[in-house]
């Protein structure tokens, strides 16, 4: 089975880089967007088993991203894990952690983003196993 990742940061440095650390997975696509509003376009018809965003991005940032794709019913449980180039952000909105299963700090090490992707894939492959059980 593929998982589809959808990641949204409008540095395509890190766009590429966090494509590079799949690269040789088969089993995982990557789908990248420059800024919210093209991955709003793109969300519902991919339909991503997870979802990566920086918060910090000109337009509409990661957090009203996240408020924005959590209307949208068909992805509303699709975990986020949030991005952010400046520890302050991370501080800063707190308060808002509950819409991300992760918030990482940039740069982060690939191998560890490699390692939380993998688990998230996996607990969200479970629950989904369970939930159609009962």
């Amino acid at each position: 089975m593929t998982s589809r990742i959808l990641h949204i940061d409008d540095d395509p440095i890190i766009l590429e880089l966090v494509k590079s650390v799949f690269s040789g997975d088969p089993s995982i696509v990557v789908v990248s967007c420059l800024n919210a509003h093209d991955a709003l376009e793109v969300v519902k018809d991919l339909r991503p088993d997870l979802i990566l965003s920086d918060i910090s991005m000109p337009d509409m940032g990661g957090l009203e991203l996240a408020h924005n794709l959590k209307q949208i019913d068909a992805i509303a449980d699709v975990p986020i894990i949030f991005l952010s180039g400046r520890s302050r952000d991370l501080e800063v909105y707190d308060s808002f952690r509950k819409l991300a299963a992760i918030v990482l700090q940039k740069p982060v090490d690939p191998s560890y983003l490699r390692s939380k992707v993998m688990q998230l894939l996996a607990e969200t492959a479970l629950a989904a196993a369970e939930k159609a059980k009962a």
